[in-house]
C-alpha cells in the first residue's frame, strides 16, 4: 500500500479523536473571537465556542497560517512519502490556492484537492480517499477523480438572521426587516458556493423546503445523505427520520464544526448529499 497521508482541515468538522480514528490530519484554522485569535479545536472547543457567540461575541474566520501549514506537512513527510491534502472549497475560502502555491516546494510530495466541499462531507470525501489510497491508486489518480466527479449539494437552515448580521452577511437593517417579518433564509451550497436557495416565514417550513430540494434526485442510491447540525440535536433526529422515508436511504447526523458556524451561528441544520465515487 502506498505511503501517504490524507489532510484535511477544520472545515472538515472533526475533532481531535475523530480525526485520530479515521486516520486524518488535519490542520486547524485561527478564529478571531473578540479581537483575540484561538487556534479551532486546539485552543477552544465547540461548546465554548457555541457559548461565546450565544453571549454575543463577534467572530471572524481566515485561513490557516501558512507557516504553520508549511510546518504540518514538513513534519508528515518525515513518516510518510506523500500527502493528499484536501482543504475547504476554493469557493469558500483562499486556502485552497495558498496551499496549492505553497505545496510547489514540497516537489511532488505534496498533492492538492479543490473538492469544493465544505462540513461533514468534507470528512466523509478524506474517508474514501483514504480507502482508494488502501486499494492502491496514486495521490493524481485521486484528485482528478474528485475534481471532475465529486458533487455536493447542501441546504442550510440558519435559526436567527443575527448570526448572518454580526459577520457582515446581510446589513443590520435587513436582519431587523427579517426577524420583524420572521424571514428564515435556506442557504444552498452548490459548485463550492454558498448562494440563496430561498426564504419562507418559520423555521418548520424552512425544513420542509430544504427537503424538498435536496430530494430531487433520480436514483437516491446513488448518493451518500446526511445532516449537519448546530447544537439542534433532538431536531436533527426528527428530520432524519423524514429524511430517511423520503428518499429511502440511511441518513447519519453530524456536528457542525465552529468555521462555518461562525457565519450562521449556533441552531443551524442542514441536509446534505454527496454523489458516491467508483473507479
Amino acid at each position: 500500500m502506498p505511503n501517504i497521508a490524507v489532510m484535511t482541515d477544520s472545515s472538515a468538522d472533526i475533532n481531535t479523536q475523530q480525526a485520530e480514528s479515521l486516520k486524518l490530519a488535519v490542520m486547524r484554522f485561527p478564529l478571531m473571537i473578540d479581537g483575540q485569535e484561538y487556534i479551532e479545536e486546539i485552543e477552544i472547543k465547540t461548546p465554548e465556542f457555541i457559548r461565546k457567540m450565544e453571549q454575543g461575541a463577534i467572530v471572524k474566520t481566515s485561513q490557516a497560517h501558512l507557516g504553520k501549514l508549511i510546518q504540518q506537512w514538513s513534519d508528515l513527510l518525515k513518516e510518510y512519502d506523500e500527502i493528499l491534502y484536501i482543504p475547504l472549497s476554493s469557493g469558500l475560502s483562499g486556502s485552497y490556492q495558498s496551499a496549492l502555491t505553497a505545496s510547489a516546494a514540497f516537489e511532488g510530495r505534496v498533492t492538492v484537492v479543490d473538492a469544493r466541499f465544505a462540513c461533514y462531507p468534507l470528512a466523509w470525501l478524506c474517508q474514501w480517499a483514504r480507502e482508494q489510497i488502501q486499494a492502491g491508486h496514486g495521490c493524481e489518480e485521486i484528485k482528478n477523480k474528485i475534481e471532475t466527479e465529486a458533487e455536493l449539494w447542501a441546504a442550510l437552515i440558519p435559526e436567527k438572521l443575527e448570526y448572518l448580521k454580526r459577520g457582515g452577511r446581510i446589513s443590520a437593517a435587513a436582519a431587523a426587516l427579517g426577524n420583524l417579518l420572521k424571514i428564515v433564509p435556506i442557504l444552498k451550497v452548490e459548485h463550492g458556493g454558498i448562494d440563496v436557495l430561498g426564504k419562507v416565514r418559520t423555521v418548520k417550513k424552512a425544513y420542509q423546503v430544504g427537503l424538498d430540494a435536496i430530494a430531487q434526485v433520480d436514483d437516491p442510491n446513488e448518493y451518500e445523505w446526511m445532516i449537519v447540525e448546530a447544537d439542534m440535536k433532538e431536531e436533527a433526529e426528527e428530520l432524519k427520520q423524514q429524511m430517511e422515508e423520503r428518499i429511502g436511504q440511511p441518513v447519519t447526523i453530524h456536528a457542525m464544526g465552529p468555521i462555518i458556524m461562525a457565519h450562521t451561528g449556533p441552531r443551524t441544520l442542514g441536509y446534505g448529499r454527496v454523489k458516491k465515487l467508483k473507479f
